[in-house]
């Protein structure tokens, strides 16, 4: 007798701040609330990604409670109540586990797909077709966790890794995984790079609602026990209130570190689509290469005049405003109508510094 495939759910993760992204990358305005191509902003573009693969009724976005009238103002066709709120951010490993535990409440079987809302990819048909390549793992191998990998087109330093080893028999181009690695230094990207053995980490992943849940329990069991008490609590008067106990005492920690470097059973597909995680300003280097002058500059959304400058990128919100660059090579200015941004490039990474220092301070103004 023939089985059915268990009922396939994608959630949407539209939390964090893109702090490499300030000043367009705020606390009330985080990257994927954000218009990188065509005026759509990443999470726009994430949701109709999937139109067509994933029933609208069946995707859910997981976003926080100070963003949860900004999301629903952008996705108005979206039913409210496929949107879940997380009532303080503590992280990943926290945020995909009450996702799971909702979903499990709705269906038991569920297998789940688990993508970030600020990720460019290209085309959606590919994208589409190696995530049912990935859930065809998990229907046949229930206990099997998938993970998509980024063949590496440079020596990234910014990027957790994945190391493949052998072939899964049953589906084309994916891997067993042998183990996960953080970001490395220079000379270890560049070991990586060149092994062709390693993949870069996207953290999409595939798998069965009770599969995570049974490892989460496993390996974090302080974050098990507090998820399980917001299950008990789910459709009942209690619910947000034990919700929000619950956020307050889990530990922050993210799904790599709380199960995917644990975890045995796990299997990499590798990505035949283009993708950009839009983690700095550097993407926009990449995603506009083919508009840049003779000498390297790019303006995106903006108006720039270069004089005697080369490998620079502007981006300025105000069509009005003129940026004039000088003199200058291999730097990044991003105005706003409040903040401006000017860093040479080799240091973007500090970017997240200003808004840490900022914070510091308790001058939230521009956080």
């Amino acid at each position: 007798m023939s089985t059915i495939p268990p009922m396939l759910h994608a959630v949407i993760l539209a939390g964090g701040s893109g702090t490499r992204l300030w000043p367009a990358s705020r606390t009330a305005k985080p990257k994927h609330l954000l218009a990188f191509e065509q005026q759509q902003t990443l999470l726009q573009a994430t949701l109709e990604r999937l139109t067509g693969f994933v029933p609208s009724e069946r995707i859910w976005v997981v976003t926080s409670r100070s963003q949860a009238a900004q999301v629903a103002d952008l996705l108005p066709h979206f039913d409210a109540r496929n949107i879940f709120l997380e009532h303080v951010p503590r992280n990943t490993a926290a945020c995909i586990g009450y996702a799971a535990v909702k979903l499990r409440h709705i269906d038991p079987d569920a297998l789940m797909v688990v993508l970030p809302a600020d990720h460019i990819i290209k085309p959606a048909s590919v994208f589409c077709e190696t995530l049912q390549r990935a859930a065809d793992i998990v229907a046949q191998s229930p206990d099997t966790l998938v993970t998509l990998g980024i063949k590496p087109t440079f020596p990234a330093t910014t990027y957790g890794y994945i190391q493949r080893g052998t072939a899964v028999e049953t589906t084309k181009n994916a891997y067993h995984v042998l183990r996960f690695c953080e970001k490395p230094k220079q000379e270890v990207a560049e070991t990586f790079f060149q092994s062709r053995d390693f993949y870069w980490n996207a953290g999409i992943f595939v798998w069965k609602v009770e599969t995570i849940l049974e490892l989460l329990h496993r390996f974090e069991p302080d974050i098990s026990s507090l998820l399980n008490n917001i299950s008990d609590a789910l459709e009942t008067p209690e619910e947000f209130l034990v919700t929000e106990e619950c956020f307050q005492m889990m530990k922050s920690i993210s799904i790599d570190y709380a199960v995917m470097e644990r975890a045995k059973n796990i299997a990499v597909v590798e990505a035949a689509f283009d993708w950009n995680d839009v983690g700095t300003w550097s993407a926009l280097d990449r995603l506009y290469a083919d508009q840049k002058d003779q000498d390297g500059n790019l303006s995106v959304f903006s108006n720039a005049l270069a004089i005697d400058s080369t490998g620079c990128t502007v981006r300025c919100d105000d069509p009005r405003h003129l940026v004039a660059l000088v003199g200058m090579h291999d730097v990044v200015v991003v105005q706003t109508a409040d903040a401006t941004l000017i860093a040479r490039k080799d240091q973007e990474e500090s970017v997240r510094r200003i808004v840490e220092e900022l914070k510091k301070r308790d001058d939230d103004r521009w956080c």
